[in-house]
């Protein structure tokens, strides 16, 4: 009888020291940074505002960790290489200082962008990448640590399509081959003045009736009401005339296309 009260003591004695025993360490993860662009490009083109000679775009940071109850500031490097191909200082421009704001998880990245004469043959990029410092020592998502910005003006939509082909803004019947001096002429015909901004991109349709949002024909037709008004002499008639020199000095026409 001794000996059992004398285990169960011991019993007791054991498991009180045990639940004394500190918690094992957790490992904690140092707060890091990363791109909220999940497919690391941006894409910009002041072929939607063709008003505009410069224009700031906001690149979303989010801190990967925890919020802290100061300011924090943000380490950023340009990555040279002959790919990336913007100069800064000429084609865009970073803040002098980026912070992530106290008792925030997001941020952005102020970039001014600027549209020069060389924008108009060759579109340029530039690729940013995050450098630790001591407010973000850690490795965020390793994947999302770098952020590549292309910039462009008169550069032909990636969905433009071919003359015979079955995307919608190439096809005979509605805008054609595609040239900056028609394109120039279809930014101005589709401008917005209140929005500040005109139509550059015609994806997902093709050329087929019904294939294609109903809105894909009205641009049609506003371009070719907008040539009809200030250049009638492309349709035969009297005054104006706007020739394309990349198309043979032809006059441009939509819907269908003469080109």
């Amino acid at each position: 009888m001794q000996s059992l009260k004398s285990y169960l003591l011991l019993s007791f004695a054991l498991l009180f020291l045990s639940g004394c025993e500190k918690d094992p360490a957790v490992f904690v993860e140092e707060d890091g940074l990363y791109f909220a662009a999940t497919n690391g490009s941006f894409y910009y083109t002041f072929a939607k505002y063709p008003r505009k000679l410069l224009d700031t775009i906001q690149i979303p940071l989010n801190v990967f960790g925890n919020a802290a109850a100061v300011d924090r500031e943000v380490s950023l490097e340009k990555i040279s290489s002959d790919e990336f191909n913007a100069v800064e200082g000429k084609h865009f421009k970073l803040a002098a200082k980026i912070i992530i704001p106290a008792n925030a998880f997001k941020g952005t990245i102020p970039v001014v962008l600027y549209r020069t004469p060389d924008l108009e043959a060759n579109s340029v990029k530039f690729k940013l990448s995050i450098n630790k410092n001591t407010a973000f020592p850690g490795s965020g998502i390793t994947s999302q640590q770098s952020v590549t910005v292309k910039l462009g003006y008169l550069q032909q939509p990636e969905t433009w399509g071919t003359l015979a082909g079955s995307p919608f803004a190439g096809y005979t019947l509605n805008f054609g081959t595609w040239t900056k001096t028609k394109y120039k002429l279809i930014l101005d015909a589709l401008y917005d003045e209140e929005k500040g901004e005109t139509i550059t991109e015609f994806p997902e349709g093709s050329r087929f009736v019904g294939q294609h949002p109903p809105i894909y024909d009205q641009y049609v037709a506003l371009v070719r009401n907008y040539i009809r008004l200030n250049y009638p002499g492309n349709y035969g008639g009297t005054g104006a005339v706007l020739k394309d020199p990349d198309a043979g000095n032809q006059p441009v026409q939509v819907g269908p296309a003469n080109y």
